[in-house]
């Protein structure tokens, strides 16, 4: 079934930045369990996580990456969609803790403001309830993340890693085009891209992680 969703009414919290769009969702991530001369299986199990994607301007909070050193869950951020639709049945809130599992900056016009765009992700603590044989992970660990920047986009390097430098650039007939140089490397954090007039930028980071099921 399908739901007309109104923007106006709405509401997203992100640390209380003024978000431009927001996606979500829910996926049971199921695993069957096969025997041998049968195409029906014996038992599924499922590891259900969600996903919320918010676009703000810049600037917005930030969210340190570094690697998991123990058998602790990792640094969390806090965001939520209450979404309204037009039907009379409500829609699940998707509120509470998440990991950040991307996030990319963009600033092309010197007088307009950035944007951010958040990836979260969680298996842990979820707003939907699973089905049966469902299964949360006891801890979440985070490896090693890297990304890229131009400048102004947010995004911190490590400082005791190596970083490297690309180009990249691209015109078009009877228009102006850009070039930017790139540094790439392992990211200690990310978010607070600048809105500052006269800035251009970009960058992007992916942060992985590890559920462990013990």
């Amino acid at each position: 079934m399908s739901y007309v969703i109104i923007g106006a009414a709405t509401q997203v919290d992100f640390n209380g930045n003024c978000v431009i769009s927001a996606q979500w969702g829910y996926s049971a991530n199921p695993t069957r369990l096969y025997c041998i001369g049968s195409w029906t299986p014996s038992d599924t199990y499922y590891k259900p996580s969600e996903s919320l994607s918010v676009t703000i301007y810049a600037p917005g909070p930030t969210y340190t990456t570094t690697p998991s050193q123990n058998c602790n869950d990792v640094n969390t951020i806090s965001a939520g969609v209450t979404p309204a639709s037009c039907d009379t049945l409500s829609l699940t809130e998707f509120s509470g803790s998440w990991l950040v599992q991307s996030y990319s900056y963009t600033k092309q016009d010197r007088a307009l403001p950035g944007q951010e765009t958040w990836s979260l992700v969680r298996w842990k603590n979820l707003s939907t309830s699973g089905p049966t044989n469902s299964i949360e992970p006891t801890y979440v660990l985070r490896t090693i993340s890297e990304g890229q920047s131009s400048g102004n986009s947010g995004i911190e390097f490590d400082s005791g890693s190596e970083t490297y430098e690309a180009s990249t650039g691209s015109v078009s007939a009877n228009s102006m085009g850009t070039a930017d140089t790139l540094t790439y490397g392992i990211v200690s954090q990310v978010g607070g891209g600048s809105s500052t007039q006269g800035d251009t930028g970009q960058g992007s980071a992916s942060i992985p992680y590890t559920p462990l099921y013990i």
